[in-house]
Formats: structure tokens, C-alpha cells, sequence
């Protein structure tokens, strides 16, 4: 075997040193027997133009570039420009976070709100899609969220940033008119209506303070959902766990992404079965 006849992908991010992507697609490669291989790659803000060259035309490094790439921060956004073609669903949420690399032409997508929808309908498939929700933060994860439940029949979301002008930028470019910006201080008050509560922010992260989020008025049937996987407890699911309510936690997102990814460099959807599963947790 040559090693231009090796899938090769890789991860992107600054920086990048816990990402638990390679861990993802190697155990996919030997499951499904394909001869490849996964790296992280730390690219600095500054070099990712360059970086990008190196990904088509290959380098010292990488002899014969890469069939494609995730991109994880700060690099999501800042990737467009340099792309040749964008689909359409990452060109709405100015976010991607996979690209596929073909004949020297680069395509970038966006997997995280598939992925972030297929945790949820996954882990709580009778979430109540007949009631609003709420999502902290505004960042690029959020962007994903709010895409993903505008794709649902939810009638509208409330979101809340500790930056109210941030959460109303992404509420004027991604809203479609269903989506409300509720202040920080007032984010307690907005759980009460909601059907899932969804935090996107780092807050809860390892090594950031927790998020502070009385869930006492919460209905019974509210799912609250933490796109955080580390640690994969938050302190806000153990919250609602404490008061009985259904908990989703970001593992499971990271996971469905990646397989987003998967299936458009390699052309297999690979599933979450009980191995991955446990090299992930073992991994935590």
C-alpha cells in the first residue's frame, strides 16, 4: 500500500491539544476497514491561509494533503474566505466546521446542527417540540443550535447572553422573526416556558465558573441539554438531574458531527455503537 492510497484528515483549532476527534475517526477506520488516518493540527489565527495550502497541495508534513478536515475554534468562522465553495446551509450560519478537499477544490459544511439534533432526538425522543426554547450563549454554537431548532416545529426561542447585543446580532441574522432576546438577569424566569433549555456557552467547561440557572420552576417535561462534554456531568445537569427533569449531554454531539464528516469525506455513516462509546468515556 503507497501512501497516497491512505485517507488522511485531520482537526484544526488553536489550539487544539484535547480534542477527542482522532479518537472518533480511528476507531471508524478500523471498524469499517478503511486504511487512514486522523491528526490534530494546531494552526495558529494568524497561519490559516497558509495552513490551508499545505492541507491541497501537501508539504513537508503531509506529502500529499489531506482528503478533508474539522475545523474546531477560532477558525470556523474565519475559514469562508479562503474556501472555494461553501454549501448552502454553512453559508446561512457563517459557520463550518468540515471540509472536504477534492481535486484541489476545497467545500466547507456545517455537521454540527445535524449532529446536535440527532444527540437530542436520540436521547429524548419525545422532547416537546410543541413548546419554546431556550438557549445561552451566542456563540458559533449557538448559531447551530438556533439553526437546528428553526428546522423543528418549535413555535419560537428565547435567547440569552451574558452580552445582550451578541444574542441580538445572531437574533437579527439567523431569527426568521422566531427568535426573542431575553436578558441575562431574566434568564431564570424564561425557563419556566421552556420545553429544552440548551447551553452553548463555556460556561460549566472545565476550568470555567458554572452556569447559574434556577431550574425550581421548570416543568417536568422540560429536557435540559449542555453541549459541553468536559467534564460530561456539568454542574447544570446535575441540577436537573437533582430535580428529576431529562438531561442530554454534549458527548453525543460531538459524536453525530463527526459522523457528518465522515460520511462526506469517505462516503460512510458510521454509527455510535457501544466500543466508541466507552473508548470516550475511558478518554474522559
Amino acid at each position: 500500500m503507497t501512501y497516497s492510497s491512505i485517507k488522511r484528515a485531520a482537526v484544526i483549532g488553536w489550539p487544539i491539544g484535547q480534542s477527542l476527534s482522532p479518537l472518533i475517526h480511528k476507531h471508524w477506520f478500523e471498524r469499517y476497514e478503511i486504511a487512514g488516518e486522523y491528526r490534530k493540527i494546531a494552526v495558529e489565527p494568524d497561519h490559516l491561509e497558509t495552513a490551508l495550502q499545505g492541507f491541497i497541495r501537501g508539504n513537508e508534513f503531509i506529502p500529499d494533503g489531506l482528503d478533508g478536515f474539522n475545523i474546531t475554534v477560532p477558525h470556523k468562522e474565519k475559514v469562508i474566505p479562503f474556501l472555494d465553495k461553501v454549501a448552502p446551509m454553512a453559508k446561512r450560519l457563517g459557520a463550518v466546521n468540515t471540509v472536504m478537499i477534492k481535486d484541489g477544490v476545497t467545500t466547507g459544511f456545517n455537521t454540527d446542527i445535524t449532529g446536535l439534533k440527532k444527540q437530542l432526538d436520540v436521547t429524548v425522543p419525545d422532547w416537546p417540540k410543541e413548546r419554546p426554547v431556550l438557549i445561552l450563549g451566542a456563540g458559533g454554537a449557538a448559531r447551530a443550535t438556533i439553526s437546528a431548532f428553526l428546522s423543528t416545529e418549535v413555535p419560537f426561542i428565547m435567547l440569552s447572553n451574558r452580552t445582550k447585543a451578541k444574542a441580538e446580532v445572531l437574533a437579527n441574522e439567523l431569527g426568521q422573526g422566531r427568535v426573542t432576546v431575553v436578558d441575562w438577569d431574566d434568564r431564570h424566569d424564561a425557563v419556566t416556558g421552556a420545553g429544552v433549555v440548551v447551553n452553548t456557552s463555556s460556561l460549566g467547561m472545565v476550568g470555567q465558573p458554572p452556569l447559574e440557572l434556577d431550574l425550581s420552576h421548570a416543568d417536568p417535561e422540560t429536557v435540559v441539554y449542555d453541549i459541553v462534554y468536559k467534564p460530561l456531568e456539568t454542574p447544570l445537569l446535575k441540577s436537573a438531574k437533582d430535580r428529576g427533569l431529562r438531561t442530554v449531554d454534549g458527548l453525543g454531539m460531538l459524536v453525530y458531527q463527526a459522523a457528518g464528516a465522515f460520511k462526506i469525506w469517505f462516503g460512510v455513516d458510521p454509527d455510535y455503537d457501544s466500543q466508541l462509546k466507552e473508548k470516550l468515556l475511558a478518554a474522559l
